[in-house]
């Protein structure tokens, strides 16, 4: 097993997490960062960031091992382990999407992402009333099912089943505001909050700032010259032509529209209530609350 090499590694501090709530530019980030490096060149399909946190066919690649076979609770240690590897054999920051909330392991009560191999984490935040409406397009549900079944829900995952998935291991999101807490209570790495709303609305000061935090030296040409190409309309002109191969198999599209402000127009007022009754701290701190 490849785990034996790891104790000849020296541990690097390689990882960036992309974290969010699902439905909230993580996408669109990952997109942006495949332009910068690609020299202003993107193609949707063949995204150039290091993966996702629930992703089975990385752990079983860099561990040589089926992950059917393990116990649930067995999993989290195994991640790390690959995780720990993955970083420790890269020459530079990697890129890792999650969508997970940051949690403590039933297995070891250590946290469910390898802190030592942990640079830091983007966290990107949308307002959870626009979460929803881009949720249930996304996910092929009617409005009332996500906020009962996800937005609201401490319960919530992504991919129930823990055994014979396809590729992606279950994803504990729960509530949207337990998600934004449990991120920004994370002290073991810095956690650098970026909100869809002024990615959309300034984007060059926004996508420059976030850049500088985590020490990645690019010019204001070559940012511009990637924001224009992850422009949502480019985006979604890409995925009319050759699809998507992240959209899921209810979504009509996976680049729908990423409006601000959506909800005003398309919930109604029980709808706000209820998000807004369970998510309420972290909409108030982070600027979502309209009374």
């Amino acid at each position: 097993m490849k785990n034996k090499l790891l104790a000849k590694l020296e541990i690097k501090k390689n990882i960036i997490w992309l974290a969010s709530y699902p439905k909230s530019g993580n996408t669109w980030f990952r997109s942006f960062m495949t332009a910068l490096k690609n020299e202003g060149k993107l193609y949707i399909n063949e995204l150039k960031t290091e993966g996702i946190f629930s992703d089975k066919l990385l752990l079983e690649s860099y561990l040589d091992i089926d992950a059917d076979e393990l116990f649930a609770p067995q999993i989290d240690h195994f991640k790390r382990v690959a995780l720990n590897y993955q970083s420790s054999i890269s020459e530079e920051k990697i890129f890792i999407k999650i969508h997970d909330m940051y949690s403590t392991s039933e297995f070891d009560i250590r946290p469910i992402v390898p802190d030592e191999s942990t640079f830091a984490a983007i966290y990107f935040i949308r307002n959870p009333l626009d979460v929803t409406i881009s949720m249930a397009n996304h996910n092929g549900q009617t409005l009332d099912q996500v906020i009962d079944k996800v937005i609201t829900n401490p319960q919530a995952i992504i991919s129930k089943n823990i055994k014979y998935l396809n590729d992606q291991f279950p994803q504990w999101i729960g509530t949207w505001n337990n998600h934004v807490t449990s991120w920004k209570q994370s002290d073991s790495f810095p956690v650098y909050f970026l909100r869809y709303e002024d990615m959309k609305q300034n984007p060059l000061v926004t996508f420059t700032e976030i850049l500088n935090k985590i020490g990645y030296v690019s010019s204001e040409f070559e940012i511009r010259r990637a924001l224009e190409a992850v422009k949502f309309e480019n985006l979604q002109q890409q995925e009319l032509k050759f699809g998507f191969k992240e959209k899921p198999v209810n979504s009509k599209l996976f680049f729908n529209k990423g409006e601000i402000g959506q909800w005003k127009e398309k919930l109604n007022k029980s709808q706000i209530k209820k998000i807004k009754q369970i998510n309420e701290p972290m909409m108030r701190e982070f600027g979502y609350w309209e009374d």
